[in-house]
């Protein structure tokens, strides 16, 4: 990953990359927009997350709750951009979001939904982190009030940006799935 960011960063910021490594020998160039594209790495483990801090402009996560991003994904990664004298790194946390009127239910359907990342290990050492069971333990559910709570948390955590993954509940789904999205976009909209 660090000789792939090696040559993938200077080729969107600079248009031009001569670098050689183990894995890759580049030489190239190619037109570079106006304005740098941001590299952000899916980073979990400890490796990963100094990777990303040292040489992209930030992290997306999975399964990563306030309580993983505040005490592993966030400390890591700012430490390692500190480290290599780059700005704070971007932490976009993503996890599955479901606004319903009871929050058990909405647990137990992620639970159901995304169930295979809980047999991953890297999903589950970061539900380890989080002090989580699985992923339905991951999952922000409840009704408006408790979703926006929840994700402020993810911000109050050391998040920067959050990607809602919508999940459905209940016997209407489409009418599940708008109520989630009506509130992300009130929320985007800073209503």
């Amino acid at each position: 990953m660090r000789e792939y960011l090696s040559v993938l960063r200077p080729l969107l910021h600079e248009g031009k990359v001569d670098f050689t490594g183990e894995f890759y020998r580049v030489l190239s160039q190619l037109a570079a927009p106006d304005r740098a594209t941001p590299v952000i790495v899916a980073a979990l483990a400890p490796v990963m997350l100094r990777a990303a801090g040292e040489l992209a402009e930030g992290t997306i996560t999975w399964m990563a709750n306030a309580k993983a991003i505040e005490s592993h994904i966030s400390p890591l990664i700012r430490k390692a951009a500190e480290g290599a004298g780059r700005p704070a790194p971007r932490v976009v946390v993503g996890l599955p979001v479901a606004v319903c009127d009871d929050a058990e239910e909405g647990r137990a359907e992620a639970a159901k939904q995304f169930a295979g990342y809980g047999t991953l290990p890297n999903y589950q050492r970061v539900l380890a982190h989080g002090g989580l069971d699985g992923p339905g333990d991951a999952a922000i559910v409840g009704d408006e009030a408790s979703v926006t709570a929840q994700l402020h948390g993810l911000l109050d955590a050391g998040g920067t940006d959050v990607w809602a993954a919508i999940f459905p509940i209940g016997a209407d789904r489409r009418a599940s799935r708008d109520r989630t999205r009506a509130l992300l976009q009130d929320l985007a909209a800073g209503r």
